[in-house]
This record gives C-alpha cells, sequence and structure tokens, in this order.
C-alpha cells in the first residue's frame, strides 16, 4: 500500500510541478492533447453494458474545460489544477436523455469528486483523496 501512495504523490508531483500556474510542460500537454475513455471506476472495470453509447470520454481543453460524453449524454464543466497538486472539476451541465441504468450517473459523481490527478502518456487517474475514483485511457 506504501508503494502505491508514494507511486501516486510522485505522479502528482511530477503532473502539478510541470504545469504550474502557466499551465505548460510534458503532463499538462498529455492531459489536454487526448480523449481519454474510461477503464475503471471506483475500482472496477468498467462495463460497457452500464452506458447507452460506448464507454465515457473526458476531454481537457487548455482553457479549462472538461467536455465528452458521459455514456449517454453529453457533459462539460470547467477543471482547475492547484499548486498542491490538486484538481477540481465543477460546474458541470449535460444534456438530458433519458438513460437507463446507473452508469452515468455514478461516473458523473466520480468526475465532480476528484480532488487529485495523476496522467502520464497512457493512463489519466482520478482520485478522491489516495482513492483511484476513475482511470482513463486514451481512446483510440
Amino acid at each position: 500500500m506504501k508503494r502505491i501512495l508514494t507511486l501516486g504523490a510522485i505522479g502528482l508531483i511530477a503532473l502539478f510541478e510541470s504545469c504550474g500556474t502557466a499551465k505548460s510542460g510534458p503532463a499538462i500537454d498529455i492531459l489536454t492533447d487526448t480523449n481519454w475513455q474510461l477503464t475503471t471506476i471506483n475500482g472496477k472495470a468498467a462495463d460497457s453494458t452500464n452506458y447507452n453509447s460506448g464507454l465515457p470520454v473526458a476531454y481537457f481543453s487548455t482553457d479549462n474545460k472538461i467536455t465528452g460524453n458521459g455514456g449517454c449524454n453529453r457533459y462539460n464543466g470547467s477543471y482547475n489544477i492547484n499548486d498542491e497538486g490538486g484538481i477540481n472539476i465543477s460546474q458541470m451541465a449535460s444534456t438530458k436523455m433519458f438513460c437507463p441504468g446507473n452508469g452515468e450517473s455514478d461516473y458523473l459523481k466520480a468526475l465532480e469528486s476528484a480532488d487529485g490527478a495523476s496522467v502520464e502518456k497512457d493512463k489519466l487517474v482520478l482520485l478522491k483523496g489516495i482513492e483511484e475514483v476513475l482511470v482513463f485511457k486514451p481512446k483510440k
């Protein structure tokens, strides 16, 4: 467990020290240059049968906007990265098509709960405290 925490902390430090307030550097470029597709939610593999339109996708723009598809509806919001290595996703809005099941609502709740992030070329992890709430891979 200590190894996971240490690696997570190193990932957060690398992400946010490289981007700072100017939002530049390799880690932020990876974050904002990729369409991210959900692979894990709340510690479990994401199951595409829980989403009408396939697995959720997220895109982080350089102007602090997040957009994507929650598996049924399109969504958008804002995100901020702070100097301490945290992320805040807020002002979320989405279209309101009927979607059976709880997959999309669980995803959007987890997305808004994130307060930390770790990004690498092939993996984006959103954290709540030290727990992984969402894990993404680049969408192909």
